[in-house]
């Protein structure tokens, strides 16, 4: 090497890092870290594929050492994790939602973009960010319109400006897994889209390097004109403010208790636990012994000898009681609601509402993140309403009104909303009704029948009068 080229190694040993190591670094640290991994985690606990199903059934070996056994072991899962995250997804969005605004043309713009499709993705949102911690939309132009997809949230690594998750997005990666083969061989990379306020450029990301696909484009087109959002089109839905996916607090419990179930499962009818004395037994050791019974199910003896088993107590009792404070606990520490427990079936109303407690603590933080993320709904609505002249609705508020599902006494709770004429406004009745799924239309029937009644009363000649009651 020249002394040139040493000097050109050195200023490149020592020059800042360019753009594509910058971007490789974060998808190495990405990758490899353990929020990601608990996010995959979190989604395996889900569909009921738990720890459980990996365990070995051990016996003991010629030598007295643990070996794999030959009978397969007992793997049962249980689906903990399902229940609970399904409980908070349906109690927020197993109901219609209301979207509120005073503005009827916003009001209009978001009922389409909150189609069937949209409402159900609420509901998956839910899903994977109690799954994953977080989960992401994303805003994709399509037509005239926007629409909101939902990305899973291992493919986004966000970095936010100075390091802040309440404010601004600086630069969002997204990793799409992809396979490419050739020559009868299967290789996979990631295709990653690096977005920030300049533009999108895409890059193949494998074996550990970036490669560059294509220059830097804008991050939409509108009649052929490259276009760049004011905001990265990314809105992250957070399950708590650290996004902390549930799986983390319940997965030893959940853990504790297939294995324990597992194992009961084994021991029913065995005699391995139980105390075994020999008479004349035809063999050299005890490691012998054992491995011809665990192999077996045999032992040979000689004349005159035997096998006396003294059978272990059986600790059924204390083996439901330990269950038992396992489900309790997840059911605690998971803040949701066990159906199993008697008392639910015959709870009064306010007994209800105390045994939804935890249930309803957890959803209203989900809520609160919720509203957050509809505000960016909101935004990137109204920026395509106005791109494509169908009205300015720079600054028009609106609101989501989720209709919680609980078990209620619905005669209490039409009471109520009929104890509050007069008080609070017709829509704002209408919305809290347990039988409305739409105010807007409802508070539209209820227009149509005291127009309705005012025709007949005025066609009759008649002295009767129509009022509209909700």
């Amino acid at each position: 090497m020249t002394e040139t080229e040493k000097i050109g190694a050195m200023l490149r040993k020592n020059a800042p890092p360019d753009e594509e190591e910058i971007l490789s670094g974060l998808i190495a640290e990405f990758l490899a870290g353990g929020r990601r991994a608990e996010m995959l985690t979190g989604q395996r606990y889900y569909e009921n594929e738990g720890d459980i199903l990996s365990r070995c059934r051990w016996q003991i070996g010629r030598n007295g050492e643990r070996i794999p056994g030959r009978e397969p072991a007992s793997r049962i899962a249980h689906g903990f994790a399902r229940k609970l995250v399904d409980q908070k997804a349906q109690y927020l969005f197993g109901r219609p939602f209301t979207i509120r605004c005073e503005d009827k043309g916003l009001l209009s713009e978001l009922e389409a973009v909150f189609d069937k499709g949209m409402r159900a993705r609420m509901r998956m949102l839910v899903k994977e960010a109690v799954n994953k911690g977080v989960a992401w939309l994303m805003a994709v132009p399509e037509g005239a319109r926007v629409r909101f997809s939902l990305i899973p949230s291992e493919e986004v690594i966000p970095v936010w400006k100075d390091g802040d998750r309440n404010g601004t997005l600086e630069r969002v990666l997204r990793l799409i897994p992809m396979e490419r083969v050739e020559r009868g061989r299967s290789e996979n990379f990631f295709l990653v889209q690096a977005w920030d306020a300049e533009g999108v450029r895409e890059y193949r990301y494998e074996k550990g390097r970036m490669i560059p696909e294509g220059e830097k484009r804008a991050h939409f087109f509108l009649g052929g004109e490259g276009m760049l959002y004011e905001r990265l089109p990314f809105i992250p839905f957070r399950y708590n403010d650290e996004e902390l996916p549930l799986i983390r607090f319940i997965k030893p419990l959940i853990d504790d208790y297939d294995l324990l179930k597992s194992k009961d499962s084994d021991a029913l009818g065995e005699t391995s636990g139980a105390l075994m004395v020999l008479h004349n037994y035809d063999g050299t050791d005890l490691g012998e012994f054992r491995e011809n019974l665990s192999r077996y199910r045999a032992v040979k003896v000689s004349d005159g000898g035997g096998l006396e088993v003294i059978g272990e107590p059986v600790y059924t009792d204390k083996l439901l009681a330990h269950l038992e404070q396992d489900r309790k606990d997840i059911y605690e520490i998971g803040r949701g609601v066990d159906t199993q427990v008697q008392s639910v079936g015959n709870a009064s109303g306010v007994a209800m509402k105390f045994r939804y407690a935890d249930l309803d603590l957890d959803c209203a933080g989900i809520e609160s993140s919720f509203a957050e993320g509809f505000d960016e709904i909101v935004f990137f609505t109204a920026l395509f309403s106005e791109l494509f002249g169908r009205g300015s609705y720079e600054d028009v508020r609106a609101e989501m009104v989720l209709n919680h599902d609980i078990i209620i006494s619905e005669s209490d709770a039409i009471g109520q909303c009929a104890d509050s004429g007069g008080i609070l406004s017709k829509r704002t009745i209408l919305e809290n009704h347990p039988w409305v799924v739409n105010a807007e239309q409802e508070l539209e029937r209820i227009r149509e029948e005291e127009a309705e009644v005012g025709e007949d009363d005025s066609g009759d000649g008649g002295s009767r009068t129509g009022s509209g009651t909700c």
